[in-house]
Formats: C-alpha cells, structure tokens, sequence
C-alpha cells in the first residue's frame, strides 16, 4: 500500500470535457462507473451526509471552462459500497496484492446549474443550448453543454434539456465518492476525479474533499 494516497488509506482504516459551446467533437459513451463489490470488501457503514456541502463535487462533473456553475446542490441519498479506485490511485497495480478499491458511495443528488455563455465574442448568445445531463446511476459521464449530440439511438444515456443563458435549471446526478479524512484528521468524503478522465495529469491528481459534519 505504499503508493496509495493517504486519505484513502485513512477511509479503509475507517471501514470508500468539456463540450466547450462549440462544434468540437465530444466523448460520445458514458464511461463505466466504479462500483465494486469484491467477495472479501465489505462497504462501509451507512452514514448520515446530508449536511454535506456537494457543491464542489457536482462542480467536479461539469466543464473545467467554467461556463456551467453549480448555484446549489444537495444529497437525496447515500448508498454504502466498495467502489474501484481510479488507476492513478491504486497501490502498486501490477501487484497481485495491490489495493484496487476502498469504501464509499454513490451519492444521488438534486442540484441547480445556470450557464454563463462564455466565448461568443461579438456573435449572439443563442436563446438556449442543449444540456446533457448523464441519466444513468452507474456512470462517471458528466454535464455538457451544446455540441454534437451525445446520444447514441437506442443507447440514450444523457437526458437533453434547453438551457437559457443565466437561468438556473434544476438537474439530478449521481455522484461517486471514496470514505477518508482531510488533513485534520476529519471525516471527509474523497470525490472521484471526474475532470482527470479528460487527460489532465494535474487533475488526475487532484483531490476534491468534501468535509462531513459531526
């Protein structure tokens, strides 16, 4: 477990893009989610998170550009299960004994985003976009907004609602988090790196904690 980032070794010890407004290309298949359930894990205890302030980690599953914000968003449910941990994160993969997964949850959630148009210059501001929202629990598929359609015919996995500029509309998610502590040694909750799926190094590393209220 040498390699394995700390606050994920806390959490086991404890018990788990941007379509840019544009015509660019975009993902067109909703990656696998990380829900595990080896024979020998078991997930972590049910945990009361709705104080959770989620709006960092719903900002984790929209375009890194920034033209799509998160105004609210809160929990509707947490389910407790043992969830893969991201390549970048496992500990010493290639091992036969190496760690490949820790506790979490897979978090239901209702949020609010509003779009702020951003790099139309002098050209007008359409009325409204297309908003793809990923429709499917088991996914790690994040918000779009305008482009090519990411629907596949008889594989819709994105639910496609208007969006107006500066108009909050009010979305569903599913989120994806690991159990563990930030740095002062408190419960927090470790948000999958959505954004390093896109080929950021940096942000593959990124850690997004969310704090869990006493």
């Amino acid at each position: 477990m040498k390699n394995l980032p700390l606050f994920i070794i806390v959490g086991i010890a404890l018990g788990v893009t941007a379509s840019c407004q544009s015509n660019t290309a975009h993902e067109g298949a909703a990656a696998e989610a990380p829900a595990s359930t080896p024979p020998a894990a078991a997930p972590p205890a049910p945990l009361s998170i709705s104080a959770v302030d989620l709006k960092p980690g719903v900002a984790e599953q929209t375009p890194r550009e920034g033209y799509l914000q998160v105004v609210s968003a809160k929990v509707l449910k947490a389910e407790p299960l043992q969830l893969r941990l991201p390549a970048m994160w496992q500990s010493d993969p290639d091992r036969a004994d190496g760690v490949k997964a820790a506790p979490g949850y897979r978090i239901s959630y209702e949020a609010v985003l509003q779009w702020i148009p951003q790099g139309f210059g002098h050209q007008k501001v359409p009325a409204s976009l297309p908003l793809y929202a990923p429709n499917g629990r088991d996914t790690l598929a994040s918000f779009r907004v305008g482009g090519l359609n990411l629907n596949v015919p008889g594989r819709e996995r994105y639910t496609v609602t208007p969006i107006e500029p500066r108009k909050p509309l009010t979305v569903h998610g599913t989120l994806y988090a690991f159990l563990g502590q930030n740095e002062q040694q408190q419960p927090a909750l470790v948000v999958y790196p959505y954004r390093g799926r896109a080929g950021g190094f940096d942000d593959s590393f990124k850690k997004v904690l969310l704090p869990i209220p006493r």
